[in-house]
């Protein structure tokens, strides 16, 4: 019967590798920081609709449940799907959510996850 010897594995280094640093952790979180819209900015979004993309932007405020200013595309893609839509707001509990306005309510509001953020400038 043969012997066959296999080296030691190095399960603590492995560990390092993927579990990161300090430094990798703190990096990400200025990063995070960076990212996030001020009162005054200009922040153009996008959401996915079964029609399609939809794009608008809008200015950040203090009170939150900002009118968004749709794209025309955009808010005719909207109208087709909802034939009473009059606009769009951030959604006032939760800002990754863009909520449709009806002049007509039956129910509850359509809601859409925004698909990108991006800050594009500052109002002065």
């Amino acid at each position: 019967m043969a012997v066959i010897d296999i080296p030691g594995i190095d399960i603590a280094g492995d560990q390092e590798e993927t579990l990161g640093t300090a430094d990798d952790i703190r990096e990400e979180v200025i990063l995070d920081t960076m990212q996030q819209e001020i009162v005054g900015s200009m922040v153009k979004i996008e959401f996915e609709t079964s029609l399609g993309l939809c794009t608008g932007h809008y200015l950040s405020t203090e009170l939150g449940h900002e009118e968004i200013n749709l794209e025309a595309e955009s808010f005719e893609r909207l109208r087709r799907l909802f034939p009473a839509c009059n606009g769009a707001f951030v959604h006032p509990a939760n800002r990754d959510w863009v909520e449709v306005s009806l002049s007509e309510v039956s129910g509850g509001l359509p809601e859409y996850k925004i698909y990108t953020r991006l800050v594009t400038g500052e109002i002065v």
